[in-house]
């Protein structure tokens, strides 16, 4: 018996269990390395997306400020004239338009400011998102 025992100790070479455990040890450090790349290209995805979506915004309100105030009247119009103006892509973002008196107090006030609400929503990871900016049109 503690021939085989000392036998077993002089050899050098590598046995099963040291084998599988170094697999195992591999393949833990591979999966959380990927796991931790994937989320980091999720969010670098997702900022890309939203900053887009934040650019075509803001290309909108300052369409909406050079615009004469009578555009506010038919906003579906509008609508079809600014996608094309700033080539928005229809099949990932979807615009919408909605105007609102400013101030509902008197029923007999003159329309001289409407607010504007411009909206685009966009998928991302079988979630849908939604920026939204109120913008106020004053008639000069």
């Amino acid at each position: 018996m503690k021939k085989n025992i000392r036998k077993l100790n002089k050899e050098k070479g590598a046995t099963a269990l040291d084998i599988s455990t170094g697999a195992l040890i591999f393949m833990l450090f591979t999966s959380v390395i990927f796991t931790l790349y994937l989320q980091i290209y999720k969010q670098s995805s997702l900022i890309k997306i939203h900053q887009d979506a934040m650019g075509y915004v803001i290309q909108i309100c300052e369409d909406i400020d050079m615009e004469d105030y009578s555009v506010t009247e038919d906003l579906g119009e509008y609508k079809n004239s600014i996608i094309k103006k700033i080539n928005l892509p229809v099949d990932k973002y979807t615009l919408t338009l909605q105007q609102e008196k400013y101030i509902d107090t008197h029923p007999g006030a003159n329309d001289i400011v409407k607010k504007i609400i411009v909206n685009i929503k966009y998928t991302f990871d079988d979630e849908e998102r939604n920026i939204q900016i109120k913008k106020i049109k004053v008639k000069e």
